[in-house]
């Protein structure tokens, strides 16, 4: 069980009791002041402390520099109202904070950012394993392999044995969580052999609508039905073998992207995200947890969020003092607040300051692109 340290908030209390956490079990502890705070991780040893920055007696900021100090292992996330002074963000960066959010914010946001740091696992991120067999005149023939692609179309792995153009292949996909394996025949079209090992293209064979829709959804895309919206995880390479034709039809009404999974984007795969939010019929999206690949299209070409809006992304940090990289998750509203400045945050592996590692105005480009050029 997780220990949690909240303010004493009601729209706070209200996001950790919403969907997003009711599959984490959590030892709530609330605090009225920033010496209530303190003096509850004295006691319970919190995974992470949720502070408003304005608390009475003892602020947040104090409160988080205390904690830090008494629970390094203490993920704390402070809370801030919509502008930040250059006093707020001199008083942030002396907590040793690990987050910043900005009120309001939905439950969504403040799970992406509670599950970043404690490692928790995304919605529509559940792993699957990939059995390979080659299939002979006398039965199938297990072998080892590495999946390094998969789509609705093919397969791209690598294997420790040589296999021939022409070789039909059975994969069997399993799914955490669901019961029926996805059973799939296919063949290879090219081989590449080297080091003791070959890589393999197989094309699939005649998958029908269900196979083909259980695929897509495990490996492009997932759809998870919410009470007032309906959320799409969005998976894997974006690029010219990509389709969305499946999924247009589903979306009606409000609708959240989670992008944080999306890897790869080439230039035809940004043609077909376009065309699929154009033909999209949703009253109003936003986009979450918007991955590198994402944002660094999304920064030259501001069709790539079309009429929604980004409400959060990952953004490359580094720390100059012990040279550690890291993907950070930033609040769109958090960076807007502090006038465009994104914030520093601390090294997990030396304490030290890591900071944006792009040109701000260039990888910022995608909130307000006139604003940001000028």
């Amino acid at each position: 069980m997780l220990a949690v340290i909240v303010s004493q908030n009601s729209a706070l209390l209200r996001h950790l009791s919403a969907t997003p956490f009711r599959r984490v079990d959590i030892d709530l502890h609330i605090a009225a002041t920033g010496e209530e705070a303190v003096a509850i991780s004295q006691q319970v040893s919190p995974a992470v402390a949720i502070l408003d920055a304005e608390m009475p007696v003892l602020s947040g900021y104090e409160a988080a520099r205390r904690i830090k100090s008494d629970c390094p292992d203490c993920r704390v996330v402070l809370i801030l109202g919509k502008r930040i002074s250059g006093e707020q963000l001199r008083q942030v960066s002396e907590t040793g904070c690990d987050e910043v959010l900005i009120a309001p914010m939905s439950a969504d946001e403040l799970y992406d950012v509670v599950a970043l740091q404690l490692g928790l696992p995304r919605r529509g991120s559940e792993a699957f394993t990939v059995t390979p067999a080659v299939i002979m005149n006398d039965g199938d023939r297990a072998i080892d392999g590495q999946v390094t692609n998969l789509s609705v179309d093919g397969v791209r792995m690598v294997v420790p044995e040589p296999l021939s153009e022409g070789t039909r292949l059975r994969l069997t996909i399993r799914q955490e969580g669901d019961a029926r394996p996805i059973e799939i025949t296919g063949q290879v079209v090219w081989a590449q052999e080297g080091d003791g090992e070959t890589t393999i293209g197989a094309s699939f064979e005649d998958l029908d609508p269900e196979t083909r829709s259980r695929l897509a959804r495990l490996t492009q895309w997932d759809l998870l039905q919410e009470a007032d919206r309906i959320r799409v995880v969005i998976k894997g390479d974006i690029t010219e073998a990509s389709s969305f034709d499946d999924l247009v039809p589903l979306l009606v009404g409000r609708v959240d992207f989670d992008l944080s999974q999306v890897s790869y984007i080439n230039s035809l795969g940004v043609r077909e995200w376009i065309s699929f939010l154009r033909k999209a019929n949703i009253q109003g999206y936003e986009m979450h947890a918007c991955s590198v690949p994402f944002i660094l299209q999304a920064a030259v070409i501001p069709s790539m969020v079309g009429r929604g809006t980004v409400v959060s992304f990952f953004a490359p940090y580094y720390c100059e003092s012990c040279d550690h990289h890291a993907d950070r998750l930033l609040q769109s509203a958090a960076v807007l607040a502090a006038g465009y400045q994104p914030p520093m945050l601390p090294c997990p592996e030396c304490g030290e300051s890591m900071e944006l590692d792009d040109i701000p105005e260039r990888y910022l480009g995608f909130l307000q692109p006139d604003e940001l050029a000028d």
